[in-house]
């Protein structure tokens, strides 16, 4: 198991050198008049289609990158009394994954989306019950690994779990459990999770002071690696696509706002994170990865935007110290 997080180091390294560095102008491109609030955010197994939640009207809508202006709803506004998306994820099948909350009480909810059609929020395929907390500050992070065929849950408020997972079966879901799931050190809290290419959890863990940590676990949830992010707060990580580099969103200890690039390297004869700052962004939200072209970011202030990023064109590098 090991060995696969070792394949990251050596990756990362090597690769770092390629796609470093401040961006052309043409290297950022808004997705036309995304939603007003966009949270949450993922990218279908293909790469090809963006979904996100519009703050506003809490409903979940989606764009394909070959029509980035065409915003559409895939399941309609959450009305009074019906459960508010929180943060998505995008399963088999054009099935959409919710995080939704109303009042106290959490549930994982799907949808079968179409595209000529509005799914109602009423009527979900699948409607599993999370527990009942009281809302942090953080929202919870929700990742499908497609390959591997599971759905991690983690941050949800205490008194619930702060890790679940559930097996992927076709268009549904097993059951969600925190069974296999990685065990939380004291003092800490996750805060956002993706999945290695092999298949892997990685997990951002957040103490009251210092910088975010990221582990690495395997699918019993065995700890395989855990090394400061040199980061103060991540919002959010993604492994590329194609490229297998570890990108995130978030602020280091100076205040620089913006997409980072976690290089792996070796410090002192130990394993290490260097971060590197590769595009400055306002109050950036969430990083998703459609293609090894295309990094998906939501930043910006109240009204917020969705940005289409390549990776590629940065030319200059703004490291941050290594991690200790």
């Amino acid at each position: 198991m090991r060995r696969r997080v070792l394949a990251w180091v050596a990756t990362i390294t090597i690769l770092a050198i390629a796609a470093s560095g401040e961006a052309s102008e043409s290297a950022v491109v808004p997705l036309g008049e995304g939603p007003p609030a966009p949270r949450g955010l993922a990218v279908t197994a293909n790469g090809q289609t963006v979904v996100v939640i519009d703050g506003d009207r809490k409903a979940i809508m989606a764009a394909d990158l070959s029509r980035p202006h065409a915003w559409r709803d895939v399941v309609g506004p959450a009305g009074p009394g019906i459960p508010e998306p929180i943060v998505v994820g995008c399963l088999p099948g054009d099935v959409v994954a919710a995080v939704c909350r109303a009042g106290d009480a959490w549930t994982l909810r799907t949808f079968r989306t179409t595209p000529a059609a509005v799914v109602e929020p009423i009527a979900p395929l699948q409607e599993i019950p999370l527990g009942d907390a009281k809302a942090s500050a953080d929202p919870p992070s929700l990742t499908v690994h497609h390959a591997r065929g599971w759905l991690v849950i983690a941050g949800l408020p205490r008194p619930l779990p702060p890790v679940v997972r559930a097996v992927v079966a076709g268009v549904r879901l097993g059951p969600l459990s925190d069974r296999s799931c990685p065990i939380i050190p004291e003092g800490y809290r996750p805060t956002a999770v993706t999945g290695t290419p092999s298949g892997d959890v990685v997990l951002v863990l957040r103490a009251a002071e210092g910088d975010d940590l990221i582990g690495f676990y395997d699918a019993t949830g065995c700890e395989l690696l855990r090394l400061s992010a040199g980061i103060r707060h991540l919002a959010s990580l993604d492994f590329g696509r194609g490229d297998g580099m570890l990108w995130a969103v978030g602020s280091d200890a100076d205040g620089r706002d913006g997409l980072w690039r976690l290089d792996a390297m070796l410090h002192g004869n130990r394993q290490a994170i260097r971060p590197v700052l590769v595009g400055s962004f306002q109050s950036p939200r969430a990083v998703a990865s459609a293609s090894e072209r295309a990094l998906i970011v939501t930043h910006g202030g109240p009204d917020g935007t969705v940005s289409r990023v390549d990776p590629t064109a940065f030319e200059k590098t703004a490291p941050g110290k290594p991690a200790p």
